[in-house]
């Protein structure tokens, strides 16, 4: 029982960390509240009067860990989580492992060998979960989604503002994502006076194209919430 603690423990609390360096860190940062909180309740159970079953973390990990692929596979699909899917995939292979290596000695030999194919399966999956998630990682998509909703909220500067995430959103391979980063710098920039960084962007949109490569619908989005922003400022003066 204390090895599952442990276990489960552990990781959700490097879920809890990992998840801070995401664009949208409260998926997993939700998810790793709530698997700290089953431990502790678990580890809790423990000193209780009566005996815990100890199919119980067995049956958490493997619950919370099939549910949270799928959740963390569907927000993976959206680009704005990609450690969920995989540290629930963790939780769900140590899961499995353990219930069949539990009841191994009462199967027969089709019943290993369905056993066997089915952790090969499910550790298969897990490898490329890792690989989605923590190899590849973050695109840059995401950090532009954040820095949008950051920008919105009007959180500019910062660690977690719209000027560091947008600073984040390059693409190798789409050069209409840098396009659009660096018309949102420019803007904000300007907006804060900033005209040496708002040069240093618009130098480098020119060779991307200029601003004509970039949807009218960003730059007026961009243009919005920055007009929104100031809106107090003027009143107040």
């Amino acid at each position: 029982m204390w090895m599952w603690i442990a276990f489960l423990g552990s990781t959700s609390a490097l879920l809890l960390w990992m998840s801070y360096a995401q664009p949208f860190p409260e998926i997993g940062g939700r998810w790793a509240w709530l698997m700290l909180s089953l431990t502790g309740l678990l580890a809790m159970a423990l000193s209780s009067p009566r005996a815990t079953s100890p199919d119980l973390p067995v049956m958490i990990a493997g619950v919370m860990g099939g549910i949270g692929v799928m959740i963390g596979a569907f927000h993976d699909r959206r680009n704005r989580d990609v450690i969920l899917a995989p540290f629930a995939g963790m939780w769900f292979v140590a899961a499995t492992v353990s219930a069949l290596a539990d009841g191994w000695s009462t199967y027969n030999s089709t019943e290993q060998w369905v056993g066997f194919v089915l952790v090969t399966i499910v550790i298969l999956l897990e490898v490329f979960l890792f690989w989605k998630g923590l190899i590849i990682g973050i695109q840059g998509i995401s950090w532009s989604q954040a820095a949008l909703r950051q920008l919105d909220r009007g959180l500019i500067d910062g660690e977690r503002g719209a000027i560091a995430m947008f600073e984040k959103s390059w693409s190798v391979d789409d050069s209409w994502l840098d396009a659009m980063s660096h018309v949102a710098l420019i803007r904000i920039h300007e907006s804060q006076g900033n005209q040496t960084e708002a040069a240093r962007h618009s130098e480098m949109l020119e060779r991307l194209g200029g601003i004509e490569i970039v949807e009218k619908a960003w730059i007026e989005k961009i243009d919005s919430c920055l007009k929104r922003l100031s809106q107090p400022i003027s009143e107040a003066e």
